[in-house]
């Protein structure tokens, strides 16, 4: 479905690219859902429960605190979770941005913030997730995803090398092409799960009709 927006990008790629767009948030509202369809314990790192004795990974504190003042500083950035999604093994760190700091950015300068977060969560082995908003809904600014060969299970330490382990990644700010294609993605879900339960009533009747046993006249 994304081929006609990125026609480089390989298909694996695509598909972790539909798969983050529509994959719930860990907001309120989707607080149930979020957690029935992550891998139990896999909530590995939660900036705003933090420990002073010890580093959790994935990390981005030093992406976060060595941030310039002309990039909003430590202020930029508000806090992230990581986590695995249960379904497809892909692992995720979600991180929530200032919306009035990011507004003010350009273009170049948003790239650059989610290229160095991007890049940092991939040599964890995770994809990243940029939102604004707040505990009771987020919208997705920009994203960050990569084609990796073997999906890492656990954060891996960042002086482990990934480059032989990511064949490519690609990023994406433009937070209104990200909004069309959640649509169009949902929309497309729903279509083929009517389709499903339209095929399912039908095969349902159809066997119906040849088990039931003939009118007695």
């Amino acid at each position: 479905m994304l081929t006609p927006y990125w026609p480089e990008r390989s298909p694996q790629l695509n598909q972790t690219f539909c798969e983050l767009l529509v994959f719930p948030t860990a907001t309120l509202p989707n607080g149930d859902s979020f957690t029935d369809r992550i891998v139990d314990g896999s909530l590995s790192s939660d900036s705003r429960r933090a420990s002073a004795d010890t580093m959790t990974l994935p990390s981005l504190w030093w992406n976060r605190d060595s941030l310039t003042s002309h990039l909003g500083g430590r202020r930029l950035v508000d806090s992230w979770i990581s986590y695995q999604i249960e379904d497809s093994g892909t692992t995720v760190i979600d991180v929530v941005i200032n919306p009035q700091i990011w507004s003010i950015l350009t273009y170049n300068e948003r790239y650059a913030v989610l290229n160095q977060f991007g890049t940092t969560a991939r040599d964890f082995g995770y994809n990243l997730r940029f939102f604004q908003g707040n505990s009771r809904n987020y919208r997705m600014m920009g994203l960050y995803a990569c084609d990796f060969i073997n999906q890492p299970v656990a954060p891996l330490p960042s002086s482990q090398a990934l480059d032989d382990n990511v064949q490519t990644c690609s990023a994406n700010l433009d937070a209104g092409l990200i909004v069309l294609l959640q649509r169009n993605l949902v929309a497309e879900s729903e279509r083929r799960q009517q389709a499903a339960q339209a095929a399912a009533a039908e095969d349902s009747l159809q066997r119906a009709e040849v088990t039931s046993p003939p009118s007695v006249n």
